[in-house]
């Protein structure tokens, strides 16, 4: 799969990732990076970019740039948002704590998912620290209350990073207005 997605991301492809042990969904995206380990994705919901998300490429099940897929690229790059892309960001996509910790520095605020735990992982927050097997992060709950203590998870369970998303974006928006 891997040179499949070095394929789309040199052409700058819009692509349909399956994960179909994951999510019966597919994810549209275009191919920003990828490595033998992680893919990095710029995020397209509804025509809408929405923000940077890291995959681990073995819970790809399938890729592919169908006719649906071109047609839409250029409905994109007719609204200008192709130029909105950034197909040349900086990534480390060695590992998850290679990535997270570069990402970190750009990023204040991110997710982590483990889709596969029992029950599902949904981490939003401040990642504060990585150690070689894991990552740590100070999260706040969907009412925007920062929770203690940290939580603490395995590199080895994250399914999916997301960071500069419509939904990380509003509670950034709201943690700014109400600092004091």
């Amino acid at each position: 799969m891997l040179p499949q997605f070095i394929r789309h991301r040199d052409s700058r492809d819009l692509v349909s990732i399956r994960r179909s042990g994951i999510d019966p969904n597919s994810i549209q995206a275009f191919v920003l990076g990828v490595s033998k380990e992680l893919i990095a994705l710029q995020y397209v919901y509804d025509f809408n970019l929405d923000g940077i998300m890291l995959l681990r490429l073995r819970d790809v099940s399938d890729v592919r740039c169908s006719a649906t897929c071109k047609f839409q690229k250029r409905l994109l790059r007719q609204e200008g948002l192709i130029d909105r892309v950034p197909f040349g960001l900086s990534l480390d996509l060695i590992n998850w704590k290679a990535s997270l910790t570069k990402l970190s520095r750009s990023f204040e605020y991110m997710i982590l998912e483990g889709e596969l735990l029992d029950p599902r992982e949904f981490l939003i927050g401040k990642l504060l620290r990585t150690t070689s097997r894991s990552a740590t992060m100070k999260c706040f709950t969907g009412t925007g209350k920062w929770q203690e203590p940290a939580v603490t998870i395995s590199f080895d369970d994250i399914t999916a990073c997301q960071v500069a998303n419509n939904y990380i974006q509003f509670y950034e928006r709201y943690f700014q207005r109400t600092a004091t």
